[in-house]
């Protein structure tokens, strides 16, 4: 069974309780529905004609609809109903409280409660992007630094460049991200195993810090078409994923090659890990976060961009037995 969602109503069946899941089921909040008839919310529930709700006030018993059909946004929803007398004293029906048990949600509703999930998202990052930029200068202002007063230490002096290049890049990506969006961003032909180099240098300490070993496997390919800094986060979500899922001793391994996929090229970029695994292969739904990690919200935003650019990413997992990500990137023509 799935998901129930509740609400309440007085003896006229104005609404006087909405439960947080049929807010996000309906997209109405309580604010907008409460003191309207329970029917200008929802479809009118009958039993034998009549309105479920009102026979239950007259007889003051509980009613239970099982396999009930409601008229959904855009085909037919089974659920289970129960409706629950809630009496005084006296003996007179005060209150009305409703079940419903739906077999399935509506396609449509999941569509609209994904869609306020976006909406969610978009406000976060939005107050995120604000407040990352000062802390963001400070660090520039500490890496510059480091970089005069230790100008011997060449591998410092390494690090402290591509972290200098990443601050300004990320600085930059944030302005463009409070003026605009990812599909008007700005083109350049990528190369991916050259980003991916710079990623394997930077990534070094975390994955030498947990002893994670990591390999790279640069295959020979093409130049995509992506903003490269996008393209930056889209792996750096999965790859930094992969770091967290493991424990000491486990192994990552990133590789590129080229794939026809429905008579198209593409470049992919394979991360594997022998981290714990999912036990459903993969997300169903990537745009649900994880609690513990907040990794589902990681890949959202690669698979986004991925397909901003006409690429797509698929998870392979199982529980116990490590997970692979592959990233398709549509090959410049």
């Amino acid at each position: 069974m799935h998901q129930s969602y509740s609400f309440c109503t007085d003896d006229r069946l104005y609404i006087n309780s909405w439960g947080t899941e049929i807010t996000e089921l309906t997209g109405m909040a309580s604010s907008a529905v409460l003191g309207m008839k329970y029917y200008e919310v929802l479809p009118r529930i009958l039993a034998d004609d009549r309105d479920a709700l009102s026979v239950v006030l007259a007889d003051k018993t509980p009613l239970d609809l099982k396999g009930y059909s409601f008229n959904c946004l855009h085909d037919r929803v089974k659920a289970d109903v129960r409706i629950d007398p809630v009496r005084v004293d006296s003996g007179k029906v005060e209150e009305l409280r409703v079940e419903i048990s739906p077999y399935s949600v509506c396609a449509m509703a999941r569509k609209l409660q994904n869609s306020q999930r976006l909406i969610d998202i978009g406000k976060i990052a939005s107050t995120l992007a604000h407040g990352v930029r000062n802390p963001l200068n400070a660090i520039k202002g500490s890496v510059v630094y480091l970089r005069e007063k230790y100008s011997n230490e060449q591998t410092l002096i390494e690090f402290t460049k591509i972290m200098e290049e990443e601050i300004t890049r990320l600085d930059n990506f944030i302005s463009k991200f409070l003026s605009t969006s990812i599909s008007v961003a700005g083109l350049s032909e990528s190369g991916v195993n050259v980003l991916l180099k710079k990623i394997e240098i930077y990534t070094f300490l975390q994955t030498h810090t947990k002893d994670i070993s990591a390999t790279y496997e640069y295959g020979d390919i093409p130049l995509v078409a992506i903003d490269s800094f996008q393209l930056e986060q889209a792996v750096l979500n999965v790859i930094n994923n992969a770091i967290e899922a493991m424990g000491s001793g486990g192994h990552l391994s990133v590789r590129t090659r080229t794939q026809k996929v429905s008579g198209n090229d593409f470049v992919l970029i394979e991360v594997s890990d022998t981290g714990p695994g999912m036990a459903d292969n993969g997300f169903n739904d990537i745009s649900h976060e994880n609690k513990d990690k907040g990794r589902g919200f990681g890949l959202f935003i690669t698979r986004e961009i991925l397909q901003c650019y006409g690429g797509f990413l698929e998870i392979r997992s199982r529980k116990g037995a490590g997970t692979t990500v592959r990233l398709y990137l549509r090959v410049s023509i």
